[in-house]
């Protein structure tokens, strides 16, 4: 096997001294002439030298990289808001680890404790909820942290959301005003502050139109695509009265939801409106295009990305921020006024 390039092979072929190889690759400024310190990098470079990057960690006490926490990487919502916080440290010349939790909490707490481990500068962690003590603990150990989607009430950190409870109200109105009274909601696992902020929201726009709220309209779909289908199932066999308009509050759910409705013969808008949450990029091209919540989630991991830059750049960081950010209520054709005759019986639905 071929040796690996050191700096003492650098400085021989260069001709210069290993102390100087040295202050070029780190980048100390001044410390030759631009035309020797070229030399020293284009023979790194010819040589495949490669830093050591444990090395420089222990010399410096940083290791240039964070931990990038998700709760769910199968969720395109959380693809993008990876790719903000991304884009935005790896220009700044960071690393980032990525780990998924699978909306597990005890999952959650093991990859805080193994990327505390490797030693990570800094966590974005969007949480499985929990009460956030994994998280305190490494705070209290010196790593910062920026929480992303969920809030934890006792952790007093960076924090990027969306208003969840006013664009589920939005959502609400929106199919109110289309005439719509037996609304029903597939919602999420309500342990994570946004789950329940969705809910809530359903619930004030309701309570101010004067609409009774049925226990039989709330279903949790348990934030999959398996979740979806069955919460739709439940909701397509109520024998006295069904909705004629559902809210899915995750887009995994919404995709379940969607597929059930295709396999009752139910034909959308005309027998059942739906909404769901989270754009997807090919909402604008099913048939009908769905309605749906646009999240600024690749904003949300770049500005996630740009605190934690402030805080690393700072010997004294700023106090903790709350962020909460708009999202969008994007109105296609997958709603429309209730028809006016009696919902259609829901074929093939076991």
């Amino acid at each position: 096997m071929r040796r690996r390039a050191t700096m003492a092979d650098i400085a021989q072929v260069a001709g210069v001294s290993a102390a100087t190889v040295s202050r070029v690759l780190a980048g100390v400024p001044g410390s030759t002439s631009e035309r020797t310190a070229a030399k020293v990098r284009q023979t790194a470079g010819d040589l495949g030298y490669v830093v050591n990057g444990v090395a420089a960690s222990l010399r410096s006490q940083q290791t240039r990289s964070i931990g990038l926490v998700l709760a769910d990487v199968a969720n395109p919502f959380f693809g993008r808001l990876a790719a903000g916080v991304e884009n935005a440290m790896t220009e700044a010349g960071y690393g980032v680890i990525l780990g998924n939790t699978s909306n597990s909490i005890e999952q959650e707490k093991k990859l805080v404790r193994l990327l505390m481990e490797k030693r990570v500068d800094a966590l974005v962690i969007a949480t499985s909820a929990g009460t956030g003590e994994h998280i305190q603990e490494a705070i209290d150990r010196g790593v910062l942290v920026v929480l992303v989607d969920s809030e934890l009430s006792a952790i007093k950190t960076d924090l990027i959301i969306v208003d969840d409870l006013t664009v589920s109200r939005q959502v609400v109105e929106h199919l109110l005003d289309l005439g719509h009274h037996d609304i029903a909601i597939i919602t999420g696992r309500l342990e994570a502050a946004f789950d329940r902020g969705r809910l809530e929201g359903y619930h004030e726009a309701l309570e101010a139109r004067g609409i009774t709220f049925d226990p039989a309209f709330v279903v949790p779909g348990d934030s999959t695509h398996e979740g979806g289908d069955r919460a739709m199932r439940a909701l397509l066999r109520l024998e006295k009265r069904r909705p004629t308009a559902v809210f899915v509050t995750n887009n995994l759910m919404t995709v379940g939801a969607l597929l059930v409705i295709a396999e009752a013969r139910l034909a959308i808008p005309r027998d059942i409106s739906i909404v769901g949450f989270a754009d997807m990029e090919w909402y604008p091209l099913s048939n009908p295009p769905i309605t749906a919540v646009a999240q600024p989630s690749y904003e949300m991991g770049r500005i996630a990305a740009e605190r934690l830059l402030l805080r690393l750049s700072r010997k004294h960081p700023p106090k903790p921020r709350r962020l909460c950010l708009n999202a969008e209520l994007i109105i296609r054709a997958s709603t429309a006024p209730p028809a006016q005759r009696r919902y259609p019986a829901a074929k093939g639905i076991v």
